[in-house]
């Protein structure tokens, strides 16, 4: 107990620090060697705000749990009692590797038009629909090949290195929105909820002036002025998408403000920082943070709801790009080459799912008033 006291004292320095060095080292690295590569793969300020949205995950979520052991055991035999989530939550660290190092070791993307629309190995597609049969062709009927295993797209791009990139985009969705918008939640909800008065009305009827203001439409006036960007979408969806979540730890600060250890707190000549800081900020973080991971899945729909209807940067292998290119009328019907839409929709749902069921799980893990 000591020692995370000790942590508790020291953290929002070291947490500072911590995220001051990554900008000053991103800065750096954009300025002045104009992007850190790894193999084909090229650092961009994406990449960077990417990893700096990992130093809170880091200081308010791992390390804390790392030092009270019991309080992770706990968690995680209340987590564990869903089997649902613990399967969402599988896939979720599938699509984080695959997202972070996958995309890193894999080869780059090449146009290759004479191996368009290649069906995948246990496949077929009619040998008139491709300029090239990679595979066999047996009776008119070209057949999918090994050389690649879940087939092509019309420009030739290889499905199993498009599903990568494209899950590398949603964890981005995922990761830089909840960055923004728990933090924000998190100040916004818990100045309202516990000062009350003034500051509570201001704050909530400003919660609800953002509320009215979609992202979609904002985006939209934004595009026009600085083209496609997902860094665009990322920051819209986390500037204007954490009403619902403040509105949350709102109520949940009202309540603890009224209960007996924080009254006691006080009594004992504890500042409102320390209140705040000690008593009410760790437990309304439980509300916080699973209320805006159920609004991931959203959130990455939206994005794909752009990319298909070209809104977003055409080169950007989203899935949204991805299905939009596995719908597009020409020779080739669109039932034939079904896997281009079919594997990105199939792995876009996965990962929507899994978000859905492992938020509902940590409202039920971190929630006390549910267990």
């Amino acid at each position: 107990m000591p020692s995370i006291n000790r942590w508790q004292r020291h953290r929002t320095g070291l947490f500072v620090v911590v995220l001051g060095a990554v900008a000053a080292v991103a800065l750096f690295d954009l300025l002045v060697r104009d992007g850190f590569t790894v193999g084909t793969w090229r650092a961009t300020p994406l990449d960077w705000l990417f990893i700096a949205a990992h130093v809170p995950l880091l200081f308010y979520v791992v390390i804390p749990l790392v030092a009270d052991r019991e309080r992770a055991r706990t968690l995680w035999a209340r987590f564990r009692a869903r089997p649902e989530a613990v399967v969402g939550l599988c896939w979720l660290v599938a699509v984080y590797l695959l997202g972070t190092v996958g995309i890193v070791l894999a080869p780059d993307l090449k146009l290759t038009f004479l191996h368009a629309n290649q069906p995948p190995v246990f496949a077929t597609i009619d040998a008139t629909h491709v300029p090239q049969c990679a595979g066999r062709v047996v009776e008119g009927q070209c057949h999918g090949s090994w050389q690649y295993p879940l087939g092509t797209d019309l420009n030739g791009y290889r499905m199993e290195l498009l599903l990568l990139q494209g899950l590398h985009i949603a964890l981005y969705v995922s990761v830089i929105s909840l960055a923004f918008i728990v933090p924000i939640a998190l100040v916004v909800g818990v100045v309202a909820g516990y000062h009350g008065g003034l500051v509570d009305v201001v704050s909530i009827r400003s919660v609800e002036v953002q509320d009215a203001v979609p992202p979609l439409i904002v985006y939209l006036l934004v595009i026009f002025i600085t083209g496609e960007s997902l860094l665009v979408i990322l920051l819209l969806f986390g500037f204007l998408g954490w009403g619902g979540a403040a509105r949350i730890v709102r109520s949940e600060t009202r309540r603890l403000r009224d209960v007996e250890f924080v009254e006691a707190a006080r009594a004992l000549g504890g500042s409102d920082r320390h209140v705040l800081g000690t008593h009410v900020v760790p437990a309304v973080s439980g509300v916080a943070i699973p209320t805006a991971t159920r609004q991931v899945p959203i959130l990455l729909l939206t994005e794909a709801g752009l990319a298909f209807l070209g809104l977003e940067a055409f080169d950007l292998q989203s899935f949204g790009n991805i299905i939009a290119r596995g719908t597009v009328r020409g020779e080739v019907p669109l039932l034939a080459k079904w896997w281009v839409s079919g594997f990105a929709v199939a792995t876009l749902a996965a990962t929507v799912v899994a978000f859905k069921v492992v938020g509902d799980a940590l409202v039920e893990t971190l929630d006390p008033r549910m267990n």
